[in-house]
């Protein structure tokens, strides 16, 4: 009797590190055909972790830029008092 693979079930659950709390995010369950596994354990996957990191620090980079927009205002202000009083 022979065996052979026929798929894999993949469930990758990510951790999340904000700086202040780890989150755990599990990935929806991915069914591999066992003739595609090769590829997508080295190119497939890679490339999709990648993607998701960049999407992440999009979301970072416009919270960031959401904060400085915040503080922008008050940064006039006073820039403006200043130069008011010069």
């Amino acid at each position: 009797m022979t065996v052979r693979l026929l798929k894999v079930f993949v469930q990758p659950v990510f951790v999340l590190d904000d700086g202040e709390e780890l989150t755990e995010v599990q990935h929806p369950p991915t069914v591999i055909p066992a003739a595609e596994w090769p590829t997508y354990s080295s190119e497939r996957f890679p490339r999709e972790v990648a993607e998701w990191q960049e999407k992440l620090d999009a979301e970072n980079d416009e919270a960031a830029a959401s904060v400085t927009s915040l503080r922008s205002p008050e940064r006039a202000q006073t820039g403006g008092q200043a130069g008011g009083s010069t």
